[in-house]
């Protein structure tokens, strides 16, 4: 399909990119003003999924104008053997995850201690409530906003849309770049979502199916719960509450950094050397790589 006769040459990703912001502030003064209770944990769960609802709404009707086809921007769905060996990448990523954490945030804790505190180890929002009135149907709402609906909305926002449009705009490599550091801003952990956000381009420029990059997102997302789960039922896996804890800890990203060598070599060499370098949207044909090696 010719750049130029795409949809997306009429969509305006700073429109969508402004919007996601404006929701953002807007969906937190909503809550914060009208549905705050120290003792109820539901306000904060329903302001993950209050959020994604609202730009869900307006996305989908910016779309609507742009006769976009959700088929050919999608893809086929792969199967499941496809899945599962994708999915192996959930534990180098996760690997990954925690080596870029130290790589950022160990050094800045010498540096700038009072911003890691404020921005690494205090500002992370809760997954699971242990107390609080309606703490339950809370961490249920939390639960399925996290792993189920997150994972859908941002890869079909930041791989689907933002990732397309911006190849028709620049080219496929700035695309991916760009895509991912704005998907990096909404996290904690930006070295380890820049990472993520671009290896999910690449599954999806690979396959030509979003369901990949879905599907890793959701593992990603759901072992990112179970750990945190985890991490409340055992004291001693508990993440350091403390800048002196967490730089006593250097050790778990030196182990990580040097299993993450290999992870990132293999995948350079498996990934990145033999690929069709055409975002899906703008591909003749939209055929999933059944590839089972991983």
């Amino acid at each position: 399909m010719p750049i130029d006769s795409t949809p997306f040459e009429k969509l305006r990703a700073r429109a969508l990119v402004g919007y996601a912001v404006l929701t953002f502030i807007t969906t937190f003064i909503i809550v914060a003003i009208f549905f705050r209770n120290g003792h109820d944990p539901y306000p904060e769960a329903a302001e993950g999924i209050l959020l994604y609802l609202l730009f869900s709404l307006f996305t989908l009707r910016m779309l609507s104008r742009v006769d976009l086809s959700y088929s050919r921007l999608f893809g086929i769905f792969p199967t499941w053997c496809t899945l599962g060996q994708y999915n192996l990448w959930i534990v180098p990523l996760v690997i990954v995850s925690i080596a870029s954490i130290y790589l950022l945030f160990f050094p800045l804790s010498f540096l700038f201690p009072e911003f890691v505190k404020t921005w690494f180890i205090e500002f992370s929002p809760p997954m699971i409530w242990t107390g609080g009135d309606n703490h339950i149907p809370a961490n249920v709402l939390n639960f399925l906003t996290i792993v189920i609906v997150a994972p859908v909305l941002e890869e079909f926002f930041f791989r689907g849309i933002l990732l397309t449009r911006w190849t028709v705009k620049w080219s496929i490599i700035p695309a991916v770049i760009v895509s991912s550091g704005v998907f990096a801003l909404l996290h904690t952990n930006l070295i380890g979502s820049f990472c993520f956000g671009c290896v999910m381009a690449v599954f999806y420029i690979r396959t030509k199916s979003l369901f990949i990059p879905i599907s890793v997102h959701i593992a990603n997302n759901g072992i990112a719960w179970i750990m945190e789960f985890l991490t409340i039922q055992f004291d001693n896996l508990s993440t350091p509450q403390t800048i002196a804890g967490f730089q006593e800890s250097w050790w778990i990203g030196l182990v990580g950094l040097i299993v993450s060598i290999p992870c990132v070599i293999y995948f350079w060499k498996r990934y990145m050397l033999k690929i069709d370098w055409r975002v899906p949207y703008l591909s003749e044909s939209t055929d999933c790589e059944n590839d089972t090696t991983g």
